[in-house]
């Protein structure tokens, strides 16, 4: 199969990284997915230790309890975000992307995915921790995108979830679950990705209160205030 679209442009790869959830069905080949896998040990990560494991979920009952996760975290996701599945003629640009998020978790069990996990250290806490993971993700993100596939983070690892595939797994609790990412051949196109200016996001030198200031949600009220 030919690659759609791949780059060896690291700022073309950078700027048209979005996330893609939808996919088609076509498999993904091991050597590209190793490829993907191998830029993630490149990371850099606390003392060079590499106090990580991916777990490829691509197995039958593996991927039908991402499938459970991924339903467990859509009902958080709605409470949080306000959202529900889009009317049939409502094509605004949230119904789209709405479309799009729904359609991930419904096929949530058809794709291969990677669970990434850490080991626990009792000097640090797992916040502390996940930075020695969390460029790994990116590092496998990125080398999906350069490759032509199209990958997602997700929050199915989190929530009761985090259980479901703790036992399908059989993941030990020493270790935690930093992340998921789905990963495919994207049905559509990458970017370019929408991102604030920076004239709003960065700061020089002192804390800008009026910029840092910020809304989330359907309910737009400033974080950190009622």
């Amino acid at each position: 199969m030919d690659m759609p679209n791949p780059s060896n442009d690291v700022w073309e790869v950078l700027s048209t990284a979005r996330s893609i959830r939808r996919f088609t069905d076509d498999p993904v080949a091991d050597d590209v997915l190793e490829r993907c896998l191998e830029a993630a040990t490149w990371a850099p990560n606390g003392a060079n230790a590499q106090l990580w494991r991916f777990v490829v979920l691509d197995a039958p009952d593996q991927r039908a309890a991402v499938a459970k996760a991924a339903q467990i975290a859509l009902q958080t996701i709605e409470s949080v975000y306000g959202m529900t599945r889009p009317a049939d003629d409502d094509h605004s640009r949230a119904a789209r992307n709405n479309r799009a998020t729904y359609e991930l978790h419904d096929r949530a069990g058809q794709h291969t995915s990677v669970l990434f996990t850490a080991f626990k250290n009792e000097f640090a806490s797992e916040y502390l921790q996940a930075g020695s993971i969390y460029p790994a993700m990116e590092n496998f993100y990125l080398a999906a995108r350069a490759q032509g596939l199209g990958a997602c983070f997700t929050s199915w690892a989190s929530y009761a979830g985090e259980q479901v595939l703790r036992d399908a797994i059989g993941i030990p609790d020493e270790w935690f679950l930093a992340g998921h990412l789905v990963v495919g051949w994207p049905r559509g196109s990458h970017g370019p990705v929408r991102r604030r200016p920076l004239s709003d996001v960065v700061f020089r030198n002192t804390w800008d209160p009026d910029r840092a200031d910020i809304t989330y949600g359907r309910g737009a009220r400033p974080r950190g205030k009622s």
